[in-house]
């Protein structure tokens, strides 16, 4: 039994990280959307990267 615990920590634990992440590039992509036009580039990338990790793709490759 106490290894369905430690897995349900472990789970809660990368889940927050995943959103942590996840929150961090978005907030980054807002500020260089304002930049200039390599910094509005870059944050489209961040927003591409940011939406392939809500989707799973960056978590299990």
């Amino acid at each position: 039994m106490h290894w369905v615990g430690i897995g349900l920590v472990i789970v809660a634990i990368v889940g927050c990280v995943g959103f942590g992440v996840h929150h961090h590039l978005d907030a980054k992509a807002q500020k260089l959307s304002k930049g200039s036009e390599e910094e509005r580039r870059l944050a489209g990338e961040l927003r591409d990267i940011s939406s392939q990790i809500d989707q799973g793709r960056y978590l299990y490759h």
